[in-house]
């Protein structure tokens, strides 16, 4: 049982987010994270409820309904997890790779990224395609590492997954709806040679599936929404609670590490990032030195995210071993406390992290209105990758992830 204190008692509601009302902006993040973009909300996802901030109650009431769901026999698409390959001494794990055709045309190669909140293709497949963006579509303001500027929101038809196997339909391709597509470069289209990266998939795919990244097989499967539960405890998965964070799509779960204090941090899930970044509130919980000592963090080696205005920004690095905690729960004198992992868990393997007050947590997880400056960390690759995780769909903020509880 794990312990919260008053001062953080904020950190209750679904990872302590204060929303009232609609949001105006949705941010989008990319790897590293090495751009960020930003998108009204009003033009893909729609207004979004003004109850986000549930009350205790509900939120111990809020547990996984999927398991009352059939189980898929058979996921709708077996993908082959390609990765795309870093530069020799980078940080990180590689990235996750999957194909596309486009009316027809392809394969593309795509990234996969649990925090794009849309879809990206380059202004090379544009012109490929010869997608124009139709007369009132939205344009959006992004910032990267070259600055900012205005890009073009565009309708992407067409789209189907290939490639891989489709045992539900015995098709060639899974055709998908109609996606919306940022048009611009990023710094993974030429990373490897191996790999012209023409796009990338964000949530609005991967949140019309039960997402089944199974790093150790290679395999990234997509299940009908809200069925894979009912198959992870026969896969030997351990369910970890989870919430949408806000209207981004963002998938949250509760962090810890075991040389840290029982306060957990808000943990954003990313598989579009190589590597782990914790902000310097998160990195005090994790038990790291604070930002006040200089002389703990003189010799550690370095690592560059964006920073404010789209300038690189240098951080420190350190050595973390991530856990999680459970669903919060009240006792009879009102005290709150957090559940503990199941007894075959056993916490990822240590990595090095970034550490620094990246943009990416004041706005990504903020409200669009007040910056989010609570503890914090981005969930990468270097922690994913180390098992099979699965993302669960769901229909309110209430989710799960399912994880292999040990290598």
């Amino acid at each position: 049982m794990m312990k919260i204190y008053p001062e953080v008692l904020a950190f209750l509601g679904i990872f302590c987010l204060s929303l009232s009302g609609s949001m105006t902006t949705a941010f989008v993040s990319t790897a590293f994270p090495s751009v960020r973009r930003s998108i009204r909300s009003n033009t893909l996802l729609g207004d979004v409820s003004s109850s986000f901030l549930p009350s205790i109650q509900s939120l111990i009431a809020a547990a996984s309904g999927a398991g009352d769901n059939a189980a898929a026999a058979q996921p709708v698409a077996d993908l082959p997890m390609q990765r795309l390959r870093l530069p020799k001494a980078s940080l990180g794990r590689e990235f996750v790779i999957v194909q596309l055709k486009v009316k027809g045309q392809g394969p593309f190669d795509f990234m996969v990224d649990s925090v794009l909140t849309t879809e990206m293709i380059t202004p090379h497949l544009q012109q490929t395609l010869n997608i124009g963006r139709k007369k009132g579509a939205p344009v959006m303001r992004g910032l990267s590492a070259g600055g900012g500027g205005f890009e073009a929101l565009v309708e992407l038809e067409g789209a189907s997954l290939c490639c891989g196997k489709f045992p539900e339909s015995n098709a060639d391709t899974l055709n998908l709806p109609l996606l919306h597509a940022v048009v611009t470069d990023f710094p993974q289209e030429h990373l490897d040679p191996a790999h012209d990266v023409e796009g990338m998939l964000g949530m609005e795919v991967l949140d019309r599936f039960d997402a089944d990244f199974d790093f150790p097989a290679g395999r990234l499967r997509l299940w009908q929404p809200g069925t894979f539960a009912a198959q992870a405890a026969k896969a030997g998965l351990v369910r970890i609670p989870a919430a949408v964070l806000n209207e981004t799509r963002l998938i949250g779960i509760r962090i810890t590490s075991p040389g840290g204090s029982t306060q957990p941090l808000v943990g954003v899930i990313d598989c579009g990032a190589a590597f782990s970044v914790v902000n310097w509130a998160g990195a005090e919980l994790l038990g790291l030195p604070s930002k006040k000592n200089v002389e703990a963090y003189r010799n550690a080696p370095s690592v560059f995210g964006i920073g404010i205005e789209g300038k690189p920004q240098q951080m420190p690095t350190r050595d973390v071993q991530f856990s999680f905690c459970g669903d919060p729960f009240q006792d009879e004198n009102g005290n709150v406390s957090f559940g503990l992992p199941s007894k075959i868990w056993k916490p990822w393997d240590p990595v090095k992290v970034g550490i620094g007050d990246m943009p990416v947590f004041s706005e990504l997880i903020g409200d669009g209105i007040t910056p989010y400056l609570g503890p914090a960390a981005i969930i990468g690759l270097d922690v994913l990758s180390q098992r099979r995780v699965v993302l669960e769909h769901g229909e309110g903020r209430a989710r799960s992830l399912y994880v292999d509880p040990h290598k």
